[in-house]
C-alpha cells in the first residue's frame, strides 16, 4: 500500500556516510531538501558517498528522483541511500512516496 513518509538525516561527523534507514523501504519518489541553515553542502549516494565522488546538493536547494516500478524494473529503496555533508551536524530532510 502506497504512503508518504518523511524524515531527517543528521550527519554528526562530516565525511562519514549515514544511511537513511536500515529497513528496506520500496519507494517510487524521493524529494531531498538541504536547508539553507546548513553550513555546507550535502551529498547523497550509496555507502561510498563522499564529496569527491558524488554530485553536490547545494544548501538551500531541493533535488527529486522518480523511480520506475513495473514488472521489468525494481523500485528504488530508501535503505540504499546514504548521506554525507561538508560540515558536522548538517542535515538532509526527505519526503518519499512508498509503494
Amino acid at each position: 500500500m502506497a504512503g508518504i513518509i518523511h524524515g531527517r538525516v543528521t550527519v554528526a561527523s562530516a565525511g562519514t556516510a549515514v544511511r537513511f534507514t536500515t529497513v528496506p523501504t520500496p519507494i517510487k519518489y524521493l524529494l531531498l531538501d538541504v536547508p539553507s541553515a546548513n553550513t555546507g553542502n550535502a551529498y547523497v549516494g550509496d555507502s561510498t558517498v563522499a564529496s569527491n565522488n558524488t554530485p553536490v546538493i547545494t544548501k538551500g536547494t531541493t533535488r527529486d528522483f522518480t523511480f520506475r516500478h513495473d514488472v521489468e524494473e525494481a523500485p528504488g529503496d530508501l535503505s540504499d541511500f546514504y548521506a554525507d555533508v561538508g560540515t558536522n551536524g548538517d542535515v538532509i530532510n526527505y519526503l518519499a512516496i512508498t509503494i
